[in-house]
């Protein structure tokens, strides 16, 4: 299993917010490219990309278009804002390794023939319903109903967030991540890791593949310059 580290930007900065509230923020003084750099140093093999003013229905960032060529050692994986076929083709053409969309459980027919392996779900979970648009509505599917369409349509990858755990620390949604997973799904889990010693209940599920961490690498909780968590880092997916 891999440690996927997760930046999420709002106006060109690190940020980090609490349950996904754009009201409960969390700058950071650090700019993505020096964390990005400091990611790839410790041997960071993927890094997950959200533009939030893209999420929130703001006008789409620009700025971290030129990661993956400027990083050429690291998958880079974007979401926020991919609502319709055309802009997922245009990141997918930037060089981004896949897309973390909504897209897919809104419409996933409109991602008919894009290849599977490029296509991450945002399975962004309240209990048992998914969310989207910046966790601000409520899916009108039953999410067992959108698991179904996507893997029929070939989509197997997930990102499951518990949106009740994102940035809290209070460590991962065991419940939720293991859900999706055992509905045929390689899954990234995201939300509440504080420690590097989370990693271990959620290796041990079936189909989780990768667990996302924001706050707790950028606030030290996982600390860079320890060698379990360069490990992790290089880790497969």
């Amino acid at each position: 299993m891999q440690l996927i580290p997760s930046l999420d930007l709002m106006r060109g900065r690190l940020v980090r917010l609490r349950h996904g509230d754009p009201k409960q923020a969390t700058f950071y003084d650090l700019t993505p490219e020096e964390w990005v750099g400091s990611l790839a140093a410790a041997g960071a093999r993927r890094i997950h990309l959200v533009d939030l003013d893209g999420a929130f229905g703001s006008h789409r960032q620009g700025r971290f278009t030129a990661f993956p060529a400027r990083f050429p050692g690291i998958r880079f994986q974007l979401g926020g804002g991919l609502r319709d076929r055309g802009a997922i083709e245009e990141v997918l053409n930037l060089g981004f390794d896949a897309v973390v969309g909504t897209l897919a459980v809104e419409r996933p027919s409109a991602l008919r023939g894009l290849p599977g392996d490029r296509i991450i779900a945002a399975l962004d979970l309240q209990g048992e319903r998914i969310v989207t648009r910046g966790w601000q509505a409520p899916s009108a599917c039953a999410s067992t109903d959108v698991f179904e369409a996507l893997l029929t349509l070939g989509f197997s990858r997930a990102l499951v967030t518990d949106v009740s755990r994102d940035g809290t620390l209070e460590g991962p949604g065991i419940e939720a991540t293991a859900w999706v997973a055992r509905e045929g799904f390689q899954v990234q889990a995201s939300g509440g890791l504080k420690a590097l010693s989370d990693l271990a209940p959620l290796s041990e599920i079936p189909g989780v593949v990768g667990a996302i961490s924001g706050k707790a690498l950028l606030e030290g909780f996982i600390p860079l310059d320890d060698p379990r968590t360069r490990m992790a880092l290089g880790g497969l997916a």
